[in-house]
């Protein structure tokens, strides 16, 4: 079973907490990347390692728990230095 399929029975809650967006809204973006994608492949080649929703899936995760070095950097700094850095 492929990890979309696993995830589309959560509650709406719990898909919006875990993947970063609605269910519909997600269901639209993987037709209009899969469709884009079967546009691409229709000569053939090789099946790729991930599908078009694993890769989806990927990226709206990496999206939801990137944290952007600015930010990061005033996490971890002292205090006093977060001024210096600005």
């Amino acid at each position: 079973m492929d990890r979309v399929a696993t995830r589309l029975p959560w509650s709406d809650e719990e898909f919006k907490l875990g993947i970063g967006t609605t269910k519909p809204v997600f269901r639209t973006m993987l037709e209009i990347l899969q469709a884009d994608f079967d546009k691409l492949h229709e000569s053939g080649g090789a099946p790729p390692d991930l599908g078009v929703g694993d890769k989806l899936l990927i990226t709206l995760k990496y999206f939801r728990e990137y944290v952007p070095s600015r930010h990061r950097r005033n996490q971890e700094c002292n205090p006093s230095m977060r001024s210096k850095l600005r």
